[in-house]
C-alpha cells in the first residue's frame, strides 16, 4: 500500500472552491471536500481507475470518446495508475447501472442521472463544472418562443393550442426543470397514473423531441413547434444570426452544471487523489482538456447539495425514476 498526502495548496484550492459553490447555492454550506491538516490516506492496490462520460449530444458519442481519451491519459499520469474509460453510449442509463454494480469509480453526469445515483446511495458529488456562459456551476432553463408569437404567458402556453419542443424525455433543462417548476407553480396538475407523455398531452397540442438544444430550438425557428424548452442562452449560442427571431418567454430556474461523482465504495485515498488530479485541469496549460469535453471553463469543489434545485423539480414528477430505471433495464 502507498500513502497519498493532500497537499496544503490543494486544500486551499478546495476550501476556496467550496466557499464559492456554497455561496452560490443557498448560502455558505461548508463543503468539506478534503481532510484538514494534510492527513494521509492509504491507497489500496487497484488494477485500474474506471472513469465514465456522457456524450454532450446523443449524436456526438465519437467526439466525446476522443476528447475523453485525452483526459484519461492526463489522469493516468497524475494518478500513477491505469485509467480505463467506461464505454460511452448515447445515454446515461448505462452509467447508472455501472454505479449500482460497482463497475465504475467516477463519472461526469448530467444533473438528473447524477441525482438518482446520489439518492440511491451509490455515489457522491465531489466537483461541479463552471459553465462558460455564466462562469458559475449552473445555467438557466427557459421557454423560448418566436419573437412574434401570440404566446404572452405561461397560462396561454399551456392552453392546449400549441406544440412544445424538448431536448429529450428526461433532459434536465429541456424537460425536468421546466415541467417540474410548472407543476410546483400549480399551472400544471399531475394525476396519480400520469407519465411525462400523458401530462404533456393535456397541456399541449403535441410535444416533440428535438434531441438537443439546437434540435429543439430549430423546430421553433422552422415553425414546426411553438415553444422550445432549452437553456436560456441557446438562441445566441446556437443561432446568433437568427437570435432576434426568438424571445425568452420565461426563465424557470437554475440547472446544476455537470457534476463529477465518485463511487461511494471508492477508498478515501483514491477519491482525494482523483480530486487533486481533476483540479489541476484548472491550470492554464490543462484547461483545454476540460473545455473540449463539455465546454466548461473550470471545476469547483461541490457536494450533493449541488443537485438540490434539480432534486426539487424531480420530486414533482414521481413517475420519473421508474421511467428511467425501466429504460435502463
Amino acid at each position: 500500500m502507498n500513502n497519498y498526502p493532500i497537499s496544503p495548496l490543494t486544500l486551499g484550492i478546495l476550501i476556496i472552491s467550496s466557499t464559492l459553490v456554497g455561496g452560490i447555492i443557498g448560502g455558505l454550506i461548508g463543503y468539506n471536500m478534503a481532510p484538514s491538516g494534510g492527513e494521509s490516506f492509504d491507497l489500496p492496490e487497484i488494477a485500474a481507475f474506471r472513469m465514465g462520460f456522457i456524450p454532450a449530444k446523443a449524436e456526438k458519442v465519437e467526439t466525446i470518446t476522443t476528447n475523453a481519451q485525452v483526459l484519461i491519459e492526463f489522469l493516468e499520469e497524475e494518478m500513477g495508475v491505469p485509467v480505463e474509460m467506461y464505454p460511452v453510449s448515447n445515454g446515461y442509463e448505462d452509467l447508472i447501472t455501472a454505479f449500482e454494480l460497482d463497475q465504475i469509480d467516477a463519472a461526469f453526469l448530467d444533473s438528473t442521472p447524477g441525482y438518482f445515483v446520489v439518492e440511491t446511495g451509490f455515489a457522491e458529488v465531489v466537483l461541479a463544472e463552471l459553465r462558460s456562459d455564466t462562469n458559475q456551476p449552473y445555467y438557466n432553463a427557459a421557454a423560448i418562443v418566436r419573437a412574434n408569437s401570440p404566446i404572452d404567458s405561461l397560462e396561454e402556453m399551456l392552453s392546449g393550442n400549441y406544440i412544445s419542443s424538448h431536448t429529450s424525455a428526461t433532459g434536465t433543462a429541456g424537460m425536468i426543470m421546466p415541467i417540474g417548476t410548472l407543476l410546483k407553480m400549480g399551472l400544471m396538475q399531475a394525476k396519480p397514473d400520469d407519465t411525462t407523455e400523458t401530462l404533456l398531452a393535456r397541456y399541449f397540442k403535441k410535444s416533440e423531441i428535438g434531441g438537443s438544444y439546437g434540435g429543439a430550438l430549430q423546430r421553433v425557428l422552422d415553425g414546426q413547434a411553438d415553444v422550445a424548452f432549452v437553456r436560456d442562452t441557446s438562441p445566441k449560442d446556437l443561432f446568433p444570426e437568427r437570435a432576434d427571431e426568438l424571445r425568452v418567454l420565461y426563465v424557470f430556474g437554475k440547472v446544476p452544471s455537470h457534476p463529477v461523482v465518485v463511487n461511494k465504495n471508492l477508498a478515501e485515498g483514491w477519491k482525494y487523489k482523483f480530486i487533486n488530479a481533476m483540479l489541476k485541469l484548472n491550470n492554464p496549460e490543462n484547461i483545454q482538456i476540460l473545455s473540449n469535453l463539455y465546454g466548461a471553463v473550470g471545476l469547483v469543489g461541490a457536494n450533493n447539495l449541488h443537485l438540490a434545485d434539480i432534486g426539487e423539480a424531480i420530486s414533482q414528477l414521481p413517475w420519473l425514476e421508474a421511467e428511467i430505471l425501466d429504460k435502463k433495464k
